[in-house]
């Protein structure tokens, strides 16, 4: 049988109808919490499909690819597959597949109502009011949000999303996307910038770019420095893309106004952290990509590719494009298939 193993799940809730929707399609599938190599060696070799749902464990990289015998996909919910090793899979013709197009609403949205939070000062003044003091002079707003100054870096779905659904707000709206033209930036009523620029003329700054070798600790110190002293910094995509020690010392120094974040490196916070001793920062636990629809909206999208692999189809979005896959595979768009695609030992 077609087998598929999820190797972590970061403790989401299951629905019952995975499971039999799964089986229906006649698919072999188990949950096993895998930490390290032994125990993808004894629960995962023979997978077909690993499915994996958190970024705490690294354990789809080169030197554990010679574990899996038969692998042709590996599978993540959301859009993040930073943890996956793209360049050990693609060598080997195993697909990334992951599932964009989930997160966008809601992480866009996460990211304005950080914004907005911040800027309101909607979190203090809430903290101060449980403690008896009705007063709005004691965390005034940072800045306006009509007409203000704003950078978004990363233009990619969720950066998009967040520049359509502030279009309200008449912002005077900076991007830096060395891979968005110009034009498809223009279109949604922002100007393309370089980075160095919008850093030093927005107030207001969201990060949206994934996490890879070229954006990880793109904002540090000298990227800091180049900001505004009313600059709000708000980071819902990935905690590897600010220099995490440098933003803690450009808070406690006053080099910017403040902080929202949803993603931590080192986390979760313990009483007595020094993070927490600052008033000029929000966070939340990477909650950008949380749904109303939890944990239902989680799998559909992933379970439905799932089962489209199974039938030899191709998953919808493949992360890393440029994978020769080692399954013959297709389109729904051809008309006669062949039924009998393999998975090509190596």
């Amino acid at each position: 049988m077609f087998k598929v193993v999820m190797i972590h799940n970061d403790d989401h809730p299951i629905p019952g109808w995975v499971d039999q929707k799964l089986k229906a399609a006649g698919i072999e599938w188990a949950y096993h919490q895998c930490e390290n190599r032994a125990d993808m060696e004894r629960w995962a070799s023979d997978a077909d499909i690993i499915w994996t749902h958190g970024t705490k464990y690294g354990l789809v990289v080169e030197e554990n690819m010679d574990v899996f015998r038969k692998l042709g996909a590996v599978i993540k919910p959301g859009s993040g597959t930073d943890h996956i090793d793209h360049e050990a899979c693609t060598r080997r013709g195993i697909i990334v597949a992951h599932s964009p197009e989930v997160p966008t609403d809601p992480t866009s949205d996460q990211h304005i109502a950080l914004l907005f939070s911040a800027v309101r000062q909607v979190t203090r003044q809430d903290r101060l009011v449980r403690h008896g003091q009705w007063d709005p002079q004691l965390a005034m707003p940072v800045g306006q949000l009509t007409g203000a100054d704003l950078g978004i870096v990363g233009f990619g779905r969720i950066g998009k999303a967040v520049a359509r659904k502030l279009i309200g707000f008449q912002m005077n709206t900076r991007v830096y996307d060395p891979f968005v033209d110009a034009d498809t930036i223009i279109a949604l009523g922002c100007r393309k910038e370089d980075l160095g620029t919008l850093l030093r003329e927005s107030q207001y700054v969201i990060i949206a770019c994934p996490l890879t070798d070229d954006t990880r600790g793109m904002i540090g110190e000298k990227q800091l420095h180049m900001m505004r002293s009313d600059a709000v910094l708000v980071n819902a995509a990935r905690a590897g893309i600010v220099d995490e020690v440098d933003l803690l010392a450009a808070l406690r120094a006053g080099w910017i106004a403040g902080a929202a974040l949803d993603v931590l490196g080192r986390h979760p916070l313990k009483p007595g952290d020094e993070w927490l001793a600052l008033e000029n920062v929000i966070f939340t636990p990477h909650m950008g990509g949380s749904r109303h629809d939890y944990p239902d909206g989680i799998y559909v999208d992933v379970v439905e590719d799932i089962i489209r692999v199974s039938k030899g189809l191709m998953p919808r979005w493949i992360a890393n494009q440029d994978v020769v896959p080692k399954w013959n595979l297709r389109g729904e768009e051809e008309t006669e298939p062949d039924p009998k695609w393999v998975s090509v030992s190596r």
